[in-house]
């Protein structure tokens, strides 16, 4: 049976005919979800993702200057994003439609009502990041590259100077994953409310767009049976609090169908959880952390774990 049918199959056992059938049957369509203001601008000719390239024992990584992953040609698959085994036909986010990204929802106040803002980036939106995605480039900084670890840093600021948003990438070159720790500063002399941070990932396992996708409370997990290797490929994406202070931001939602609430505070019209039954399909997860209340010049913090991994358990038949 081909991933398609399988899909259809799938559908119609939960029971959600009338929902999904346009948006996942078509795998590679999805991107097509997002709203017209959304559409890729990065994949024209000569347009370059800026950042650095980073190769370790087990993977490879491009981190770019926006605070992403994701380097290279934008109008070129595969970039280098991550890649486990090391190689571009491993690559598994800088592949096909660059997804890897962020995005911040927050109000502040302007002559006593609250006013609903959102800002966001991802590769495929181009370089530098368009005015619509409300996001300003200010700085990124090699901190550390050596034989043990490479750390990356890229600051970034909304629009509106409300908010800046630090990006410190952490790779252990002899292990399987990367940290990203997340801090987001409120520059203003008033507080900042209702503050949302998502942080989303396209995983395309070595290319392959119609991955399983399962998923716990803090964790979005895609696998990819490589018939070569006779192995399930692995890749998950991982959300915490920095530490367990009651004031620290949450993991309040995991999303692995974040094509339409990228840029949007809330789910979209479509939002899938499978905890228990594995759902193939062109997924793209979407870790929301709850960060609430930012009061003048504070900083709130979270952490983001990328890990690779494999097992011999071939899917059913």
């Amino acid at each position: 049976m081909d991933g398609k049918k399988k899909i259809g199959a799938l559908i119609a056992s939960v029971g959600l005919i009338g929902i999904l059938l346009v948006s996942m049957l078509g795998f590679g369509a999805s991107p097509m979800a997002l709203p017209e203001n959304l559409q890729p601008t990065g994949k024209v000719p000569g347009t370059d993702i800026p950042g650095v390239v980073y190769t370790g024992d087990y993977i490879r990584i491009g981190l770019n200057k926006g605070g992403t992953f994701g380097v290279g040609k934008a109008e070129v698959n595969p970039g280098t994003g991550f890649q486990y085994p090391i190689g571009p036909q491993y690559e598994s986010l800088a592949i096909w439609w660059w997804g890897e990204g962020y995005s911040v929802s927050y109000k502040v106040s302007k002559a006593g009502v609250w006013v609903d803002k959102v800002a966001y980036w991802w590769p495929d939106l181009g370089w530098p990041p368009p005015a619509a995605s409300g996001i300003v480039p200010v700085s990124a900084t090699e901190l550390r590259n050596d034989d043990n670890r490479a750390e990356y840093s890229v600051k970034v600021q909304t629009v509106d100077k409300a908010l800046n948003m630090t990006f410190r990438f952490f790779f252990p070159k002899d292990q399987k994953y990367v940290l990203l720790e997340t801090t987001i500063t409120n520059n203003g002399a008033a507080g900042v409310r209702d503050v949302v941070y998502k942080r989303i990932v396209d995983w395309d396992i070595q290319q392959y767009t119609g991955n399983t996708w399962t998923n716990d409370a803090h964790s979005a997990y895609a696998s990819y049976w490589n018939a070569t290797e006779e192995r399930n490929f692995e890749m998950s994406v991982s959300g915490y609090s920095r530490n367990t202070a009651l004031w620290d931001p949450i993991l309040g939602y995991v999303d692995l169908y974040a094509w339409d609430d990228m840029a949007t505070r809330g789910p979209g019209s479509v939002d899938i959880q499978s905890h228990n039954l594995p759902l193939s399909f062109d997924g793209c997860a979407a870790i929301y952390y709850d960060v609430g209340w930012v009061n003048a010049r504070e900083s709130k913090y979270t952490v983001t774990v990328y890990q690779a991994g494999w097992n011999w358990a071939a899917p059913p038949a």
